[in-house]
């Protein structure tokens, strides 16, 4: 497993989602109108005519399936890259997503040399009533070995129709044969808030780092009631590496902080004056200080909610320059179960930026991945200038930079190579393979656990075992005793993660991290200036009891 310039906090994927206007599927339209001269029906001609000259003369196998996709998806992007065709499993993930859920077992899977290992199951899903545990390695499925597989296959494997029944054997460290169990699957929730707690006295924090999906307002709703009752007065936002998803979604979120009538975005289509505004509808925002944390991770829906916040003087941004993506896409079912999504749109923030980054001439692994300094800032000499209600200079194009910037911390090269072994090692410490640490040992989760700042801290013996852990298999983990001593800080630290984990799930285990996360602590202090924020807001928004 490579891990060399991962993020120090759990990140995910790069790709920023396709920003969906309607959270339902919309019917290709034959609204013939264009305005190029080019005669559309020869580019059908054309396509027909080299589909029967490859059928006709190409000495190969012609697979219709890919040639199809292909000749669909370069179409497409030439358009430009969040106009994307979608094959029939692919459509399909991407309605699921929309609808915050998906079928199957339950349980993140992890690719460790070669093989795969449940990772951990989820609250309340058949693997976790199934007693499948962090570092069970998957040897069958259905009776098949999966002896070569990766965690793709294997995920894929997994999942199936509601109801339907899995077949998996497990090997656990201290247990002789494989553990073989009947699985039945069901919805699997997908929910966009995976953190929700207090991270210091008075100040919630909310992780909504999933996609902007069906469930997204609601899950807000719940989140801040339950802060809120805990004793929260002040929220710090987590919209880091969240890839967007619904307009409407965004929409929802923002109403929960936004004063009656304030604009949100503006969308503006081909068509001359075709401009559709939205505004907030909140009719009890919250008025607690905010402290909103984004990064290059962070596209789309969220640039909606971070930009409309940004421009209100709502909250105060912390973190990196988001993705840039300014451009909206309906989704067209196709046929046979294929879809596309299509940019129709442009959004604008309240103060009228259009932030998308520029992708002329840029190849898509550019585009999407390859991110520099240059990339991660707003060239003040070519963006348009704007302003925010207090009067304070924000930039379009490029993206929406934070009030403060902070780099997140990311992992060197050895602390890289280092999350084998830990994972390794912690997987044998919970089935208590370890001597002289069986208080370790993990025979049921606990997925409702509050975490406390005094649980599972890291002994040093705990850390001397670790390390001969490795040293014994050194060659294997490219592990030296150097590298542990120059790193037994983030060792304690990331041995603390995976025992959160392996207990209480992947949820607490992020949250270790977020406790020491460089950008999480930045807006913790930036707090002060956003009750400076509120103070100055709009007088009409009424305080939510």
């Amino acid at each position: 497993m490579k891990h060399k310039g991962f993020c120090w906090q759990r990140t995910s994927a790069l790709l920023a989602l396709p920003l969906l206007f309607a959270a339902t599927l919309t019917p290709a339209s034959n609204n013939t109108n264009s305005s190029f001269n080019f005669d559309g029906s020869s580019v059908a001609e054309s396509v027909i005519e080299a589909y029967a000259l490859i059928e006709s003369n190409y000495a190969g196998e012609v697979d219709h399936e890919k040639l199809n996709y292909t000749t669909i998806s370069e179409m497409l992007h030439v358009l430009d890259p969040h106009s994307t065709f979608y094959t029939k499993e692919d459509f399909q993930e991407l309605r699921s997503q929309q609808q915050s859920e998906y079928f199957g077992i339950g349980a993140t899977v992890s690719q460790r040399q070669n093989k795969v290992y449940i990772l951990a199951p989820h609250a309340g899903t058949p693997a976790a009533r199934a007693g499948l545990l962090y570092g069970d390695q998957i040897v069958l499925i259905n009776g098949k070995a999966t002896e070569g597989w990766n965690s793709n296959k294997v995920a894929s494997e997994l999942r199936g129709p509601r109801g339907t029944q899995v077949l998996i054997g497990v090997s656990r460290p201290g247990v002789a044969k494989p553990i073989e169990v009947t699985i039945s699957r069901d919805a699997v929730s997908l929910p966009s808030i995976p953190n929700v707690f207090m991270i210091k006295p008075n100040v919630g924090y909310i992780g909504l780092r999933r996609q902007f999906a069906r469930t997204t307002g609601e899950e807000m709703v719940v989140a801040v009631k339950e802060l809120k009752e805990k004793g929260m007065t002040q929220l710090v936002l987590d919209l880091r590496d969240n890839p967007g998803g619904l307009v409407q979604a965004a929409l929802d979120v923002c109403d929960m902080f936004l004063a009656p009538g304030q604009k949100i975005l503006s969308i503006k289509g081909r068509k001359a004056g075709a401009e559709r505004n939205f505004d907030s509808r909140g009719s009890k925002p919250e008025t607690m200080p905010l402290v909103v944390l984004i990064n290059s991770g962070s596209a789309s829906a969220s640039e909606i909610v971070s930009g409309a916040l940004q421009d209100h003087d709502r909250g105060r941004l912390v973190g990196e320059v988001s993705f840039g993506k300014g451009l909206v896409q309906t989704i067209f079912p196709v046929t046979d179960g294929t879809g596309l999504t299509l940019t129709t749109a442009k959004y604008y923030t309240p103060s009228g930026r259009l932030i998308q980054r520029d992708y002329d001439g840029v190849s898509r692994y550019n585009y999407y991945l390859k991110r520099d300094d240059k990339t991660n800032n707003v060239d003040k000499t070519v963006n348009p200038e704007f302003h925010t209600d207090n009067g304070q200079v924000v930039y379009g194009g490029g993206g929406i930079s934070p009030d403060v910037t902070v780099k997140e911390r990311r992992f060197t090269a050895v602390q890289g190579r280092l999350q084998d072994p830990l994972f390794f090692f912690v997987r044998e410490l919970i089935n208590n393979q370890i001597a002289g640490f069986n208080q370790y040992q993990v025979k049921d989760m606990n997925f409702k656990y509050e975490l406390k700042t005094e649980d599972l801290l890291v002994s040093d013996q705990l850390v001397e075992a670790f390390k001969n852990f490795v040293l014994k298999r050194e060659k294997e983990f490219q592990v030296s005793q150097a590298n542990i001593n120059e790193n037994i800080d983030s060792i304690k630290l990331f041995l603390r993660r995976e025992l959160a984990t392996a207990s209480y799930g992947l949820d607490i285990g992020q949250e270790v991290l977020l406790h020491q996360d460089l950008q999480v602590l930045k807006g913790l202090d930036e707090m002060e200036n956003a009750k400076k924020l509120v103070s100055k807001s709009n007088s009409s928004v009424v305080t939510n009891k």
